[in-house]
């Protein structure tokens, strides 16, 4: 009988410590769920007969000023809107070679009428742009070529004296640029709670693939990745910095030969930090259930459902469920402006 019990004891004493070692592997804070959930229906659907969007992906307004970014149109990436009420303006950023057109577009941030800035990944530059209400046109006024040492940058973020952007080299969390474009401080590494894959940089940084936003009123950047559920924020002012992972952690990959290949779940489409909180567009779908549905001839909708909300320092506040899947995301007043495509119209209002 004292045999049993002693070993009782000794196996309690192992679990005890396990369980001890597992969760000393957790270098970052961990939340399991949002404390408040909230269903939320579309108010309005907002489009125009006689503007056409292939893939409506990012959204930005701006006092009077709209622009939606359409990721694979034909003819042009981004079209300007008067706003509230959404009257057409001009198409401008046309696809092509030209010296005035454009290869890609990733990003679009407004900052007044004749500042509006674009990210142009494939020539590995950031314009600026016109947009002139009264003349229904856009002009093209400046051109930044990106510092040569940054690899194919994918999201950026305008500030006073310059940009921020997305690291992909895998060494560095973001880059703070000039005016001119020219790096003057690389910031942070990836915060992966596995030191072995920083062996494959490249891959790492792939998967970790990262969306930004930052808010030049309270100074806070945030980060999110698209894959897995992890979340990052910088207040530039304080000095504050955090890193988050939800339940599903952070992104899984394999990699081979230097390419990192997505497994795990799809997480964030897009962040946005306003002036007292942050929201962010979560996925949430497994890639095995991404296939099984390929398999089986069934289309999953593009974007996410679940809007999650963070205060600046990350704490977890709400989860807001649409009824519509989303990408871009705008903030007018308590109205939520998304970029959709499983909808007719490229803009749903929350």
């Amino acid at each position: 009988m004292k045999t049993w019990k002693f070993s009782f004891f000794l196996f309690w004493i192992a679990i005890g410590f396990t369980a001890c070692q597992d969760s000393s592997k957790h270098i970052y804070p961990r939340y399991e769920q949002l404390p408040e959930t909230y269903n939320e229906s579309c108010v309005q659907e907002i489009g125009n007969d006689s503007v056409f969007f292939r893939y409506p992906y990012r959204i930005d307004i701006k006092d009077s000023l709209a622009i939606l970014l359409d990721l694979h149109n034909d003819s042009h990436f981004l079209y300007a809107f008067t706003f509230p009420d959404w009257q057409p303006i001009t198409p401008f950023g046309k696809r092509g070679e030209g010296p005035d057109e454009i290869l890609s577009a990733e990003r679009i941030r407004i900052c007044s009428p004749d500042s509006i800035w674009v990210l142009d990944s494939n020539r590995a530059q950031i314009t600026r742009w016109k947009v002139s209400v009264a003349d229904k046109k856009a002009e093209r006024m400046e051109e930044i070529p990106l510092d040569k040492q940054l690899l194919r940058t994918l999201d950026f973020c305008k500030t006073d004296s310059g940009f921020l952007v997305t690291d992909y080299t895998g060494s560095y969390r973001y880059h703070v640029l000039d005016a001119k474009g020219r790096i003057q401080k690389s910031i942070g590494s990836i915060p992966t709670e596995d030191e072995s894959l920083r062996e494959s940089l490249p891959a790492l940084a792939q998967a970790w693939r990262t969306f930004m936003s930052y808010n030049p009123k309270n100074q806070v950047l945030a980060l999110v990745t698209q894959l897995g559920e992890t979340v990052e924020i910088f207040n530039l002012k304080t000095g504050f910095h955090t890193v988050l992972f939800g339940p599903n952690g952070e992104p899984v990959f394999s990699q081979q030969g230097g390419e990192a290949f997505p497994k795990g779940i799809k997480g964030f489409n897009e962040v946005l930090v306003a002036d007292s909180c942050i929201y962010a567009v979560f996925d949430g779908v497994s890639f095995k259930e991404r296939i099984r549905n390929m398999q089986e001839g069934k289309k999953l909708a593009k974007g996410g459902k679940f809007v999650y909300v963070f205060d600046l320092e990350g704490k977890p506040l709400r989860k807001l469920v649409l009824d519509h899947s989303v990408f871009g995301l705008a903030l007018q007043g308590e109205r939520l402006y998304t970029t959709s495509l499983d909808n007719n119209n490229p803009v749903i209002l929350y």
